[in-house]
């Protein structure tokens, strides 16, 4: 409401609560969180399905004449939700699922890697991948798993109905050993969790579109100060590729500090577009943002 619904109807935002599984011990005990209350945790991103449908949000979607959803589900700075390329490669495939991928930075990156189970196309996770399959190469000096998951996927209606129709019969379930809080102080206990690509196979094909790191995927996963995916190197990304764009439409920037640069708003400039107006032989002095006036 602050800023306006970002130029949206308000009737078209909708929040949905992700569900919850009970915490367990390794024995499978139910952890008690209070003398009368279980400890739970977030059901994982799988959990995406059930919770459209128990929200009412994947009937409201239908109610609309949607199609298909854009979706993401990592913090990831360069995210391009609704990217008109990668829309129109779903929509040219007929695909009920697609994602996007990127080749891996190096064989031990952690993030899932896409891979062909029988005739079905499926993501392993990088801990549930041995460290020989994960460095493993082809004859052409290639990773087998090179196809990295950034966690950027479509999905038609349709194919949302039908994979939360299949979980309502069960899902398959993760484990994460975590620290739960529990009633007699921090104890050691197993969290369960729903991937959201364990239900690819259900599609009659999982089209993947490889997209540039550089310019689509810059996540945070650790700690400021840490050398990979924090919010340092996220920012770095992302005022690396604005620069470039700047660069591009003719303009120049004078850095008077380290780790800043020219930001380009995205009410200003989805992929660089359009730039060249305002940018063209005007020098910037960083740190700045260029906003729309």
């Amino acid at each position: 409401q602050e800023h306006g619904f970002f130029g949206l109807n308000a009737s078209q935002v909708r929040f949905f609560r992700q569900g919850t599984m009970p915490c367990v011990t390794e024995e499978g005990k139910v952890i008690m969180e209070t003398g009368c209350k279980v400890a739970r945790a977030p059901d994982g991103n799988g959990g995406l399905y059930s919770a459209l449908r128990k929200s009412g949000c994947l009937q409201d979607m239908q109610d609309r004449g949607v199609e298909g959803v854009d979706c993401y589900c990592v913090d990831n700075a360069l995210a391009r939700l609704g990217d008109p390329l990668f829309v129109g490669f779903c929509c040219e495939e007929e695909a009920e699922c697609a994602a996007r991928a990127v080749a891996k930075a190096y064989p031990s990156e952690k993030v899932g890697v896409f891979a062909a189970r029988g005739p079905a196309v499926t993501v392993v996770e990088y801990s549930e991948l041995p460290p020989d399959k994960a460095q493993g190469v082809g004859p052409d000096g290639g990773l087998n798993f090179n196809w990295g998951n950034i966690a950027m996927h479509y999905f038609s209606v349709a194919f949302l109905n039908k994979v939360a129709d299949a979980v309502e019969q069960g899902g398959v379930y993760h484990t994460a050993r975590k620290n739960i809080p529990s009633v007699t102080g921090t104890a050691p206990g197993v969290k369960l969790e729903l991937f959201i690509f364990d239900y690819f196979h259900l599609a009659s094909k999982v089209p993947l579109l490889e997209v540039i790191r550089e310019e689509e995927f810059a996540p945070v996963k650790n700690a400021l100060g840490s050398l990979t995916d924090s919010p340092d190197t996220a920012r770095a990304s992302l005022l690396n590729l604005h620069h470039s764009w700047v660069k591009k439409a003719g303009g120049i920037v004078e850095f008077f500090s380290e780790g800043t640069g020219v930001e380009v708003s995205g009410l200003l400039s989805y992929d660089g577009e359009e730039l060249t107006e305002v940018c063209n032989k005007r020098v910037f002095s960083s740190p700045f943002v260029l906003e729309k006036k």
